[in-house]
């Protein structure tokens, strides 16, 4: 059986860590989850979805006596691995640069159309 105190603690650590690593912003865990989408690898998003089934189970009082402590640190240790490893900096990093190599191609991409064009047309 699971304290419902650190069970809700656990709860809170991990939707913390999804909205402050990955941004998955929602009211509840399922919601970020299917915010956080292809971000989390497949056991994170497993382990996730077993947290929120053991979450469903925790707020019936009668089935909170069926979680297993067991069950529930495993859940949350497959959910929240993934998440230690992140770096946020990183991320952001990536993301910019990304956005850059995009427009830099883009911008390469539209001279020389520009330059095809001013050659077809006899001007250069």
């Amino acid at each position: 059986m699971v304290d419902p105190k650190a069970f809700q603690s656990d709860l809170d650590a991990a939707s913390e860590k999804l909205r402050n690593r990955l941004g998955a912003r929602g009211a509840t865990l399922a919601r970020q989850i299917g915010r956080a989408g292809r971000a989390l690898p497949k056991p994170a998003r497993a382990g996730g979805k077993r947290v929120v089934e053991l979450e469903a189970m925790m707020a019936h009082p009668r089935l909170r006596r069926l979680v297993r402590a067991e069950d529930a640190a495993a859940a949350f240790a497959a959910l929240n691995a993934p998440l230690d490893k992140i770096d946020v900096k990183e991320r952001r990093k990536d993301r910019a640069l990304r956005i850059a190599g995009a427009v830099v191609g883009n911008l390469l991409l539209f001279g020389a159309l520009l330059v095809a064009f001013l050659r077809w047309r006899g001007i250069v």
